[in-house]
This record gives C-alpha cells, structure tokens and sequence, in this order.
C-alpha cells in the first residue's frame, strides 16, 4: 500500500490505537498531537511521523499533511483530537464556550479543510471524524461539547457532497463511552476508575464501554476500500447506547 494518513491525537486513547491499526495493515502515518512526550512514544513503538502541534493551529494541520505527503500521497485523514468539556448553559462563560468550539469544532474543520486540499490533486481520499453519541443524544451539561460534536456532523455531510465528484469520501464515526485517559476527566471526586467504568457501562445493552480498538477498527474500515461506496454516513459504535431511551436493567436470560 502505497498511501498516507494523518492521524490527530494520536498519543493516546482511540488516535493511538487508530494509528496502531492503519500501521498493522501498511498505512503511513503521520501523528499530530500537542503531548510531544506521548507522540515520541507513539512513533518508537509504531514508526509513524511524529508532529507536534496543536488543531486549533491551522499552520500545524498543515505541516502534518506535508509530513504525510512527503511519505506516500495523502489518501486518508482522521480528526480525532478531542477534549471533554463540561457544563451547562448557566455555568458557562465566553472563554468556557470559545475554547470549546476552538478544540471541539473548529480544530476538525481546519483539519477537514487541509485535508481536501491536499486529497484534490489525486482526485481520491478518505477523510473520517470523531464526533460522538452526544451529538444525536443530549447528555447532562455537555452544552458546548454536543452542541460542537453534532456541527461536526453537518460539516462531514457538506465535504461528502461537494467532493464525492472527485472521488473523496468523508465519514463520521460516532462513539459511546471509550476506556481511554480521558474518561479520567470525568471521574467524581470519592469514586474509583473500575467503579466509573462500571457506570458508564450501564448505558450500553452491552454492559460496558468501547475498547479503543473496536471504535478504531471502524475508523479503519471507512477509510479502506471496502467502505469506497461509503461516504456521508455517521456509523454509531456504541453497544446499542443510543438504541434504547434509558439504562433499565438488562433481561433476565
């Protein structure tokens, strides 16, 4: 295989394990993460091209997308870099709101932008973009958060339209609950990691969250040439999350 990808957020979490799996099955990589120490590692252990920067930075998308161009032509693309970002509508301020679409919208935007840019001259690609469940499901104080991940949504829609004529697909990947650093985050105060853990599995039929292989495989399979007819689509991997409208208690079988 004979193509690159960029990778944000790669030092950890569902990026580390998505550049993980696109190295196993012959993808050149490239990493864009602000953690230089974390992205070091990433590099040694997989080989990808480690670039420090952060997404707000429409500069570092760019030397990321020419680090990958450099290794092979530029056919895939994933906005992963996130941050959870917590409070409600009465609790939060100007800054609160304006880091928040920065990291959270406008970040993945820059990233879908430089994408296509590049992706243009050989007419093909594959861009995909974490957004999240709670851009179709509202969870408690997640204004700003589901208000960003579900823009995320229409943006994907709009580069799927305008250049499926020239053979680039783009792709949102919508995920429950991820056992990655930063559901750390989000832990109270008095509970421990495997209790939170347990928690949030409740929410899934299943019972439990996403390793971040499972969501990663299929961030993988959109950007491959068995999702080539794929394209606009928003592929929710969530155990049956967002299938049911409370977390009741399962069946007795």
């Amino acid at each position: 295989m004979n193509r690159s990808c960029v990778v944000t957020g790669a030092s950890s979490g569902l990026g580390l394990a998505t550049a993980e799996l696109l190295r196993e099955r012959g993808w050149e990589v490239v990493g864009l993460d602000l953690d230089a120490e974390g992205l070091q590692r990433a590099a040694a252990a997989l080989g990808l091209v480690p670039v420090v920067g952060s997404i707000t930075d429409w500069a570092a998308h760019e030397r990321a997308a020419e680090a990958a161009a450099d290794l092979a032509p530029l056919h895939g693309w994933v906005n992963n870099a996130a941050i959870d970002l917590q409070g409600a509508a009465h609790e939060v301020d100007a800054e609160h709101i304006a880091k928040g679409l920065g990291v959270l919208l406008e970040g993945p935007m820059f990233g879908l932008a430089v994408a296509v840019r590049h992706m243009l001259p050989h007419r093909a690609g594959s861009i995909v973009t974490v957004s999240s469940i709670q851009a179709v499901a509202t969870f408690p104080r997640y204004f700003v958060y589901g208000a960003a991940k579900a823009a995320l949504l229409q943006a994907t829609r709009s580069v799927a339209v305008d250049y499926g004529p020239v053979g680039i697909r783009c792709n949102a990947v919508l995920p429950g609950t991820i056992d990655t650093p930063m559901l750390d985050v989000v832990i109270p105060t008095g509970v421990s990691r495997e209790e939170s853990v347990a928690r949030e599995g409740e929410l899934s039929p299943m019972g439990r969250i996403a390793a971040p292989g499972e969501v990663a495989n299929a961030v993988a399979f959109l950007l491959s040439d068995e999702a080539s007819y794929v394209s606009g689509a928003m592929l929710t991997v969530d155990g049956a999350s967002t299938a049911r409208c409370f977390a009741y208690p399962p069946l007795e079988i």
